[in-house]
């Protein structure tokens, strides 16, 4: 249960790089950077309709854990392991051992679908002019769950407002044919179980979406917040007998409490 609360976060979570709760972004602080650890615990409530399976929509309460050490080590359910081997107050770039969250099975479908595994990932983020953020990532999977490769770009933007912090961002992301195939592609012995379409996806863009995000502190250690995103499936993987929805809509509410720093 714990894993597939970890995955819907993720699903969630994972397009809104450049929020402020991610270390891997250089915008602007607004108070000084962690002198040591800090940890952050809470919980959410998320909303959902087709993340990675054609499954309909549920609502679901997930729990968070983060850990960071002065903005370059850092511990997430989302981003993994993280060290920013580079970073100055407009540039980060680092390696990150992200997971790699195992695929929904699809109601109807009896399907060899994508287990748990993790990918490594190098990343760059500069910001320019008006805390706008732009950079991006190129990851693999390490653990043969697809030996598939992804890339992810974005831009975003974040400020203060009397409501509290705001970042809005798009992105848009892809892979090669190993990463689609794994998890939209349809072998010949699914297709004859299911009564379906054999299908084998090929390598370029998957998705582009766009998110808001907004975090408004309670105190010097609590804090709520709220996020919704859209996205939308591109190339192949839009066309897989698997995607039966292209669309997909995020959204949650979360607290979470601040300990050390």
């Amino acid at each position: 249960m714990l894993l597939r609360s970890l995955a819907v976060a993720a699903v969630v979570t994972l397009a809104t790089a450049g929020s402020a709760l991610a270390q891997s972004q250089p915008y602007e602080q607004l108070r000084p950077a962690p002198r040591g650890w800090t940890v952050d615990l809470g919980v959410g409530a998320i909303y959902r309709n087709d993340s990675n399976g054609d499954t309909g929509s549920e609502t679901t309460v997930v729990p968070w854990a983060s850990a960071n050490y002065r903005d370059i080590v850092y511990l997430t359910p989302i981003d993994g392991l993280g060290w920013n081997a580079i970073k100055t107050d407009d540039f980060r770039a680092g390696v990150q051992l992200r997971p790699r969250f195992s695929a929904d099975d699809i109601e109807g479908l009896e399907l060899d679908r994508p287990d748990f595994g993790a990918d490594v990932a190098l990343y760059a983020f500069k910001r320019l002019p008006g805390n706008i953020v732009v950079g991006g990532r190129v990851s693999r999977d390490v653990t043969d769950v697809s030996e598939g490769m992804e890339y992810y770009a974005s831009i975003g933007h974040q400020r203060a407002t009397p409501v509290g912090l705001m970042n809005v961002s798009a992105y848009v992301r892809g892979g090669d044919e190993k990463l689609a195939d794994a998890y939209y592609g349809v072998s010949a012995g699914e297709a004859a179980t299911n009564g379906i379409a054999a299908y084998s996806p090929g390598s370029g863009l998957q998705g582009a979406g766009v998110n808001l995000f907004l975090l408004a502190p309670l105190n010097d250690k609590w804090g709520v917040g709220g996020l919704i995103g859209y996205e939308r499936r591109l190339g192949d993987v839009a066309d897989s007998p698997l995607s039966q929805n292209d669309d997909t809509v995020r959204a949650g509410v979360f607290v979470a409490r601040r300990f050390g720093g």
